[in-house]
């Protein structure tokens, strides 16, 4: 049996069929590889939120030990008298290391102890946000006789506005009730 023409012209694949094959193979591994570099950013952020949750958590466990501290009150005897006002807790933070010697009381001084070893934990378990007063607050609500803690780090980009400050921080804030 004799060949057709045609069969014999068509031996194997052409050029311009692998260009186009490498082309959609390209683009496929291109993907891949977007792929695994947001996964890896994705791991790196929730494993700062997981430090954030933590540390904040670890706090409020330290709160729990101190309580006369919490309410700014030498003794625990006195923490009735407060009637649920945490305005003068001695664990009021916005920014710095506080300074235990200015402390007149054991409470005051374990309550300083406990916001500097909670900074130093998130300082160097954190990004921390560049062009930022602090990284981390207390604040406390005197209508709600709690105290808020909140932390704050880098998100997942580094965008800044026209002043330098990061403007995808991310933060994490709950309420303490003592």
């Amino acid at each position: 049996m004799a060949k057709s023409p045609s069969s014999r012209v068509q031996r194997g694949v052409s050029l311009l069929e692998v260009l186009v094959a490498i082309v959609i193979f390209s683009v496929g591994v291109l993907g891949l590889a977007l792929m695994q570099l947001k996964g890896a950013q994705f791991t790196k952020q929730a494993g700062a939120r997981t430090v954030a949750v933590l540390q904040s958590r670890s706090l409020a466990d330290a709160m729990r030990a101190n309580p006369a501290g919490v309410f700014g009150v030498s003794q625990a005897s006195l923490i009735a008298a407060k009637n649920g006002d945490v305005s003068a807790s001695y664990y009021k933070y916005t920014s710095g290391i506080p300074d235990a010697s200015k402390c007149g009381d054991d409470p005051c001084r374990v309550a300083a102890a406990d916001i500097t070893n909670w900074i130093n934990q998130i300082s160097s378990t954190l990004a921390v946000p560049v062009g930022t007063v602090g990284i981390a607050s207390i604040t406390p609500s005197t209508t709600r006789g709690t105290l808020t803690i909140t932390t704050t780090w880098n998100g997942l980009s580094q965008s800044r506005d026209s002043t330098g400050t990061d403007t995808n921080n991310e933060s994490y804030s709950f309420d303490y009730l003592p």
